[in-house]
This record gives C-alpha cells, structure tokens and sequence, in this order.
C-alpha cells in the first residue's frame, strides 16, 4: 500500500460508493416494477376492450 495515501479517503470512497450501488439498486428494481405495471395495465386493458367487443357482438350495444 502507497504510504502516502491516507486510508481515510479510501474509506470514504467506499462509503460513498455503497451509497451510489444502492440508490442505483434501487432505482433499477423500481424502473422493473414501473415497466412491469404499465404492462399489465395495457393488458388488462386490451383483454377488457376486446371482452366488451364479444359481448357486444352477442346481446347488442351495452348501454
């Protein structure tokens, strides 16, 4: 090890870059969470679309 760099900024460092890691970390898992629901959504959207469009094909106009 270089005498001449203190062991205290280096610690630091490695704080620092915990912190970074884990709002990263996190930031990722959120932005799958957020993707993955606007998916869904649009699915189930579609899925109730094209179920109101079979049940209209079959009795007539809903309301």
């Amino acid at each position: 090890m270089d005498p001449n760099i203190d062991p205290n900024v280096i610690g630091g460092v490695g704080a620092f870059a915990l912190i970074i890691f884990t709002i990263v970390y996190l930031a990722t898992i959120a932005l799958s969470l957020w993707i993955g629901y606007l998916i869904i959504k649009a699915a189930v959207r579609n899925g109730l679309r094209e179920h109101t469009l079979w049940l209209e094909s079959r009795r007539g106009p809903l309301r």
